[in-house]
């Protein structure tokens, strides 16, 4: 079962990471081998652990007050 979550987590970080340098690059980056697969699940992953990062930044804020 942990496999298939991390393969699950992994393949959504790709595509995410694939969709935005794409974006970024002019549509010209791929994401298909080696180094710039695995900067597009870096970037993926970044982007999936974003909304965590500043929920807990929030409740941090919030409970200072």
């Amino acid at each position: 079962m942990d496999f298939l979550e991390d393969f699950i987590l992994n393949h959504l970080a790709h595509r995410i990471g694939v969709r935005v340098l794409r974006l970024l690059s002019g549509g010209r980056f791929r994401g298909e081998r080696g180094f710039s697969w695995g900067w597009a699940v870096v970037v993926g992953g970044l982007i999936l652990f974003a909304p965590f990062v500043a929920f807990i930044t929030w409740l941090i804020h919030r409970s200072a007050h």
